[in-house]
Formats: structure tokens, sequence, C-alpha cells
């Protein structure tokens, strides 16, 4: 056989290249290149489209295989690869709403068809998390083919990168294979071709092994090795009652060069399990070394592996820093007499597990507690941080491609934890150079971002020179939002590392900071940080999904920002059992009982901020263990109340143990500390001690409580000093306590809010007058004073009071100009009835004084008076009459009038009976040539169903004659006899 035959051995290859002459690969005339299964990963992000064949062939379409075509209730969408075996392709499942990956195989080899069916099928049986489902296998006029889940992300070989990895981080990404592969191998199922291009790292964090379809089913009379562990044989394929013998070609070499064990390279040498456990330890060479144990041989050179007397190179000679237990691990993985390797996949899975990130770590103090309680997780935690592979895996992926990521979630969901003890030392140990900056927005986010750009260039020597420094930055951010992005790219470069920018509690910039200019202003600072995906620079926020809907005010940071959105939900169970039980197993403890365990997963399992209260009640829970026995006790649980009980009585017991001036000062300090939308905010230290006069008593209370880990006090840098917030927000919900407070304070706190923002404008003012409040504001801060009974800061009340004196002031000025307005008029008033009593007096005088001179002149006259009396009396009645005829001509004008305003309004109601009356008649129009036309349907109707009617009868009719004219003939014929016949023909 011709030495390029082998130049690739996969199971996806023809049997004609499954075999080969192992005397011509001892001789090979030139080397030649060994060839790989081609990755499936297209798409600018990588996406995996799921299991192809090798070796590139083109299909055409009378296999019946092109995107719409259908096999049984799938329809194929476009092809994925192609080999000289197969294709696959992208299909949807018309019946269950899902797309799948389908796998034809071209052959009319019968045999070949059986082997690739049933072992398809007995691969289907190993359901495991970490192995590529196989929904359906069967037949078409294509080919046999096999439906799997069709899966996105990226192959393994893009990972390692040729690049060498931290030792952590190989055995992080290998034990999930080596999980799939126990799990395959108690089946009785052996991989054989276990290499990079067959192991996927999804989108989401899981790792799936791929391509089970050339394993070979260990059969009970097979003479190759039993099943691991020495269990017995599962019967998979005798079940489907079928002969086996012969499936899979003896003698066959199957494989890829580089990852074939030296029983592979022989003939008729058995092949069991172990020979996927030396392909394991090939792969942690390689990722650990950044290259193959014979490099530089390559292809049939790598015959070498058969020789058994020629041991392979010691991971250590390669690697003098790799930890010495890990390489034995991995050299054991590579003895070349199968016998002295691992006995089985669940062996070597055990003596790896110990060298998972976390499990080699730093010793714990005596008595220093392996859980985080109620705080985050930080960086330095990252070796008691269980629960989160998976995600974290999906995340450290998303990472590479997008400069900008949101990881969203629920309140107690672990954000910042996830982000500080998992993110980020999962980067700083993947062999590349990271560095992380971690901010919070705050109430001044530009100024969070200058605390970063100032240490990298500011030359100050004092503090009031960094302050000044840092205002200056905070003004030059308003107008170039680019500048921090170049700084931090310009450092990167300098430094030739990769920078992540970490924003915890994003929501902060919408509880916090009331400035829309000053917010916009930030997320275009983030912007022009995460510009590419190119830069070297990543930013990821946190956020609580509750306050996503309030990004989309800044629409070009919110079009960029949903490209990257990483949503985070609460561990599943699993992860909460990891996350309780692995720090103790770290710390030397165990559980005294199960039930234990399953009780607290049960109550957090539907509890709001799980995470956090199990940490809470694990912290509880070892501070009550039993040293002795080195046991978490069953009793010790019972004591603190379990999961549920655990944060709330130890904060009422916290706050029994105060005076009752301490719970009112107690009951103060978590109202300020609580935003009226009731997420937790960030106070200032000094601002907290002016909530009373005895500063000093406020100190010692706050001091106790970060003691009792209820407060966290952290020291800020620049003029905003030290600041101080609730340790985390599960205690805003699971504590009835600060809940009955909020509730109490409910109408309070917006006014509070208020109250705050308006009086420290007042201060930063200079407390200028104009800013005081009035109105309606002043009566609402009455009533609040007379229902408030809590103490306010300083500064808020020295606000009230200047409010107050100011109404004050407003109103005794009122009530002097009233007093003022009362006098004068009442002066006038009086002033006008004097007036009034002399006009009168004289008015009598003078009306008697005319008295006395008309009955004079009414003597003198009288005479003359009684010779026109009878002139004066027709004057009058003439005009009487004239006055009457006026009236009368002015009745008829206004009668004429009212009758031509009467005729208008009739015309105008004519006109419009008209138009209704012509509207009425085109609507019956309209009416009646719908009848017609529906009439005329219906007739049309009548007439098509006759005629239908007609043609049926016909068609009848003409199948009658047809019958009848057959059977005439078939007389003629039987009369004529066959002579006749041959003659007319």
């Amino acid at each position: 056989m011709k030495n390029n035959q082998v130049a690739a051995v996969s199971g996806d290859l023809d049997e004609r290249t499954q075999a080969a002459d192992v005397e011509s690969l001892f001789n090979p005339p030139a080397p030649v290149e060994e060839r790989s299964q081609p990755n499936t990963w297209d798409g600018p992000s990588g996406s995996s489209t799921g299991p192809t064949f090798e070796d590139t062939a083109s299909l055409g379409p009378e296999n019946g295989l092109k995107p719409g075509a259908r096999i049984q209730h799938y329809e194929l969408i476009r092809e994925l690869g192609s080999g000289g075996m197969g294709t696959v392709f992208l299909a949807r499942d018309t019946r269950l709403g899902r797309r799948v990956a389908i796998k034809f195989l071209h052959t009319q080899d019968a045999d070949l068809t059986k082997r690739f069916i049933l072992e398809a099928r007995a691969t289907a049986r190993c359901s495991h998390e970490n192995i590529v489902i196989i929904y359906e296998v069967g037949e078409s006029q294509a080919g046999p083919f096999m439906v799997l889940e069709f899966l996105q992300g990226q192959p393994l070989t893009k990972l390692m990168g040729g690049q060498r990895l931290p030792p952590a981080r190989a055995v992080e990404l290998m034990v999930p294979v080596v999980r799939a592969l126990a799990c395959a191998h108690e089946q009785g199922i052996v991989h054989r071709d276990l290499k990079p291009e067959n192991i996927v790292v999804t989108d989401t964090g899981g790792i799936k092994v791929l391509d089970f379809g050339i394993a070979k089913v260990l059969q009970g009379d097979d003479q190759e090795a039993p099943a691991p562990g020495g269990q017995p044989r599962l019967p998979n394929i005798a079940e489907l009652g079928e002969d086996v013998s012969n499936l899979t070609r003896r003698g066959a070499i199957m494989g890829t060069m580089a990852y074939m064990s030296p029983e592979q390279w022989g003939i008729g040498v058995p092949i069991d399990h172990r020979t996927d456990i030396w392909a394991v330890g090939i792969m942690l060479f390689r990722m650990i070394a950044g290259k193959h144990p014979l490099d530089p041989l390559r292809g049939p050179q790598l015959m070498v592996t058969a020789m058994l007397d020629e041991a392979m190179p010691r991971l250590q000679t390669m690697v003098p820093e790799v930890p010495p237990e890990l390489a034995a691990v991995i050299d054991r993985c590579l003895l070349k007499r199968k016998d002295e390797r691992f006995p089985d996949a669940q062996s070597l899975l055990r003596a790896l597990e110990p060298f998972l990130p976390g499990r080699i770590s730093r010793e714990l103090r005596i008595d220093e507690s392996p859980y985080a309680g109620l705080s985050s997780f930080q960086e330095a935690d990252a070796d008691r941080f269980f629960g989160r592979t998976r995600e974290i895996a999906a995340l450290v992926n998303r990472v590479q491609d997008r400069p900008l990521l949101a990881v969203v979630g629920p309140s107690g969901a672990g954000k910042s934890s996830f982000v500080r003890a998992g993110l980020v030392p999962v980067l700083k140990r993947s062999g590349k150079a990271w560095e992380s900056l971690v901010i919070r927005p705050g109430r001044n986010p530009l100024a969070a971002l200058a605390n970063i750009v100032a240490p990298l260039m500011s030359s100050s020597t004092t503090i009031e020179e960094d302050i000044h420094e840092q205002q200056r930055l905070v003004e030059r951010l308003y107008a170039e939002p680019g500048y921090v992005g170049s700084v931090l790219r310009s450092r990167a470069r300098r430094e030739r590392r990769r920078i992540l920018l970490f924003v915890d509690q994003f929501e902060e910039l919408y509880t916090l900071v009331p400035d829309a200019r000053e917010r916009l202003a930030f997320t275009a600072c983030l912007s022009g940080i995460a510009d590419d995906a190119t830069s070297p620079i990543r930013v990821v926020l946190s956020i609580r999904s509750d306050f996503l809907d309030r990004v989309p005010e800044d629409e070009r940071f919110m079009a960029e920002l949903s490209q990257g959105l990483y949503f985070l939900s609460s561990p599943n169970r699993e992860g909460l059992r990891d996350a309780l039980v692995q720090p103790a197993e770290m710390a030397g403890y165990q559980f005294e009982s199960t039930g234990v365990i399953d009780d607290m997963l049960e109550h957090l399992e539907a509890t709001q901020g799980a995470l956090p209260l199990l940490q809470f009640a694990a912290t509880q829970l070892w501070e009550a263990r039993d040293s002795k026995r080195r046991l978490l006790t069953q009793s010790a649980y019972k004591s603190i109340g379990g999961i549920v009980g655990a944060l709330a009585t130890h904060a009422d017991s916290v706050l029994a143990s105060l005076s009752t001036q301490e719970r009112t000062l107690v009951r103060a300090l978590f109202l300020r500390l609580v935003t009226p939308e009731r997420t937790r905010a960030i106070v200032s230290l000094d601002e907290l001690r002016e909530l009373t006069k005895d500063t000093g008593e406020m100190q010692r209370l706050i001091d106790h409580l970060v003691q009792a880990r209820l407060l966290v006090v952290q020291t800020g840098g620049g003029a905003t000093g030290a600041t101080v917030e609730i340790v985390h927000e599960s205690l805003l919900h699971s504590w009835p306590t600060l809940r009955r407070w909020l509730d109490e304070g409910q109408e309070d706190a917006g006014f509070l809010e208020q109250l705050r923002n308006a009086a420290r404008q007042w201060q930063a003012k200079n407390f200028d007058g104009n800013l005081l409040w009035r109105g309606e504001m002043v009566e609402e801060a009455q009533r609040f004073q007379r229902r408030y009974r809590g103490e306010l800061p300083q500064l808020q009340q020295d606000f009230l009071e200047a409010v107050f004196s100011q109404a004050k002031k407003g109103k005794r000025l009122r009530r002097a100009l009233l007093i003022g307005a009362t006098t004068f008029l009442g002066l006038l008033v009086i002033a006008a009835a004097v007036a009034l009593v002399v006009i009168r007096n004289a008015q009598r005088e003078a009306e008697r004084q005319a008295k006395v001179a008309l009955a004079a002149e009414a003597t003198a006259r009288s005479a003359e008076s009684t010779a026109r009396t009878a002139e004066a009396e027709a004057k009058q009645r003439l005009a009487e009459v004239q006055a009457k005829e006026l009236e009368r001509q002015k009745a008829e004008e206004e009668a004429r009038q009212a009758q031509q305003a009467a005729e208008a309004a009739r015309a105008e109601v004519e006109r419009t009976n008209n138009e209704l009356l012509a509207a009425l008649e085109r609507a019956q129009e309209a009416q009646m040539r719908a009848r017609g036309a529906k009439k005329r349907a219906e007739q049309s109707a009548e007439e098509a169903r006759l005629a239908k009617e007609d043609a049926i009868k016909a068609a009848e009719k003409l199948a009658n004659l047809l019958r009848r004219e057959q059977d005439r003939v078939q007389r003629l014929q039987s009369q004529l006899g066959s002579p006749v016949i041959e003659v007319l023909k």
C-alpha cells in the first residue's frame, strides 16, 4: 500500500485508508505531513457548527443533500462541511423547533453502514454533559445519518493557539474530557481518535467531546481488554439482535498520528480504553509545553511511538517549572506499555482533580474561614471561589471577541464575585499578560475614571496637587471622552499586556448620579475605551437586571453593549453544592451528614440572593464547627436557624446587643444607606457622622457594625474620603427588621433624598438664599418635621432652619403689610364719611333755597304757564305719537331682520337635507350594486357548480362508454381468436 495512504488515519476516512502495511511505514520514501480533521468553526465569532468529515470533497445535488431538502422531519439549512465519506449539514428539527447537525455517511458498503448505525446507537447511550448528544440515527436515500446537537463555540485548538498554557488552565480544560471518557468507557466505548479538533468549548462554557463515530464497541467475545474497573461488559450491541463480530475491521490502524498510542501503530495489537488515556496525556503535554513530546517529528515519523523500548520525553525536561506531581501524572499517561498507564479514566480523573484551579491553594491561617460570608469575593479569594466553572469559561470565550460586555443578573447572583474572583484570575492564568482595574461609579463616576488615569500620568507630589489634577481630568473627560481609552491603550502597548476594566455596580450610575450630563459623559468614556475587538482593552460591567432598561439613555452605548450582554443567574444546584462543599474540603473539613447539604440546597434553590446567603450561613456553620472531628455538624446547623434564619438571626442579635439609643441610630444609619429605589447607597463617613451630634458615638457604632459584617467601609482616593455601605443587598430582602423600617419610612424616603440634594446644592452655592424652598415645599417640610423622629445631619438641619426662618420672615412681612393697608383703608373710610356728611348738608340747603326760588318763580309765571299748558299738552301728545311711530318702525325692522334670518336658516336646513338625501341615494345605489354583484357572484358560483356536475357526469359517461368499448373489444378478441389478433397487430 502506498505510504500516503496513512497520511491521515481518521475514523471518518473510508476503510481503504484505515489499513496500512506496517513495513512501509517504517521505510517511508519521504516525510508526509499529517492531516488533522478540519475544524468546523465559521463566522466572525468562531461559532461551532458541529462535527465534520475529513478530506474535502464536493457533493452534487444528485445526492439529494442541499439546503431546503427534508430528511424525515428535518429540514436542511446549509452545509457545514464535507469529506470523502460524508457531509455535515445544519438543519432544523421541525417537530421540536430546534437546530441540529446532521452527519451523512455516503457509502454503498452494507457492512460499513451497519457498523456506522450500530456504533452510533451505542454512543447515543452515553448520556453525559460533556459528550455531544446524538438525537437520532437512521437511513435515507443519501445514506445513513445521525442527528447531533448543534454546538456553538470554538475548538480546543483555538484556545491552545500553539502557546503554552498555565498547568491549572490545562487541567481545567481537560478534566471535563476525562469525565466524558469515563462515561463512555463504562459503556464499553473507546473513542480512539481523541484530539483537540474533536473537543469544543461552547459559548456557554461547556466542554463537549465530538465524533465517537469511529469508536469501537467492545464485545463480550472480543480479544481486547475488559471494560475499565473490571466491570461486566454492557450488552448494548447484542441487545440489538445484530451480528457485529466483524463490523470493525481487525488489524486496521485508526486514529490521528499525533495522538495515536503505541498499540494503535501496531497490527493485531488489542486496543482498549487506555489508548484514550494516552491521547489525554499528549494533549496535556502540548498545552503545558506548547509542543508535541516528539516535536519536531511529523506524520509517519511519529511511528517511533510504537518502539516500546524508547521512552517518551519527560514533561519537566521541557517545562521545569511545572509541579512535579502533575508532571508525574502526565508522564504516566504517556507510558508506552498500556498496563503501566492509569487503569481507567476514573483513576486519571482522581489524579488530575487536585490540580484544578483553586485546589492547589494557599494555606489557610488557623481558624480562617474558607467562606466569604456576606463580603464579595475578591481576586485574592480565587482559590476558594467555586460553583461557576462553566459560566467563567463562557465569559472568557466572549472576552476574546467582544470589547464591551455586561454581566447582567438579579441582586444576589454574585456578579461582582464572578468577575473579581472568577473571570480575572482565569484570564491572568491563561498564558497572556492581563492587568485588571476596578472602579465603581458612585456619585462621581468621572472622578472614578480620573482616579485610574491620574496615577498613569501625574507627577504631583502632594494631596492638594492630586485633587487639582483630578478636577482638571474630570473637566477634560467632559470635553474628550476618548482620552481615558487613549491612555489605557498606550499603557497596554507599552507594557505588552491586556487590560480589563471592571465597572462594578454599574446601576449606581442611575441611583446615585442625578446629573444626566455626567451620566452621558461617563458612558461616552466607556465607549471610547472599548472601541474595537482588536484593542488590548476590555471593559466588563456588572449591572442588576432590573436597571438594564435605564441604559438606553445613551443610544450609542446601548447599541454597543447589547452585543455583549451576558446574563448570570443564581448558580444551579450543582454549582451551589460546589460552593458549599469544596471550600470545606479545601480546609480539611467534611459535613457530618449529607442531609445538612441537601436541606441547605433545597432552601437556597427557591431563595433570592442564594449565593450570599449560602456563604453567610456556611460562615456561621464554620464558626460553630467541631474542630476535633473536623466536621460541620447537624446540631450546629440547627443552632444557627438554617439558611432562612441565619442572616436575619445574626442581624437581629447584633441589634439586640445595642442600647435603645443605639438602635435608634442604627435605624437612621441603615435608612440612610438605602436609596429610594431600595438599593445600596454609598455614603461618606463624614455625612454619616452628622446623623448625630456625638460623632464619636456614631463612629463607634459604625465600627461595631463593620466588625459584625453588616457594613463595609472603603477608603476612597482624592477628596471623597472613606465611604460606608451595607455589606450586601441580600440584607435588604431577607432582614425583616430592615424591611419594616423601610416600609415605615417609605413616605419619608423620597423627601429625605430631595432634602439631601437641596442641602448639598445650597452648601455648594455658598448658602444662596435663592436656593431655599418656598411655597408647597415649605409646607411639606413642616409636615415632615412634625412626623419625623430621627436625627438629621447638621447641614440638612441648617437648611431646614434657613427655610423655616425665611418662611417666618416672609410671613411677618406679609402681616405688617396687611396691618398697614387695613389702617390706611380705615382712615380713608372715616374721611370719606365726614366729607359725605358735609356734602349732604350743603345739598339740603341748596335744595331749600331752590324751593324758595321756584315758589317765587312759580307765582310770577303762573299766568304764563296757564297759557301755555294747552300748547304743552298738545306737543306732549304729538311727541308720544311720534315715539310710538318710531317704536313701531323699529319693531317692523326687527321683525324683518328676524324673518330674513329665519329664511336663511330654512335655506341652510333645506340645503343640508338635500345633501343628506343625495348621500342616502348614493348609499342605496351602492347597496343595490353590491346586492347585484353578490347575486351575480352567487349565480356564477351556481353555474360553476352546475358546470362541475355536468363535467363529472360527462366524465362518468365517457368512462362508461370507454368501459363498454373495452368490453366489446375483449368479446371480439375472444370470438376472433389469437390469429386474427396477430393479423391486426
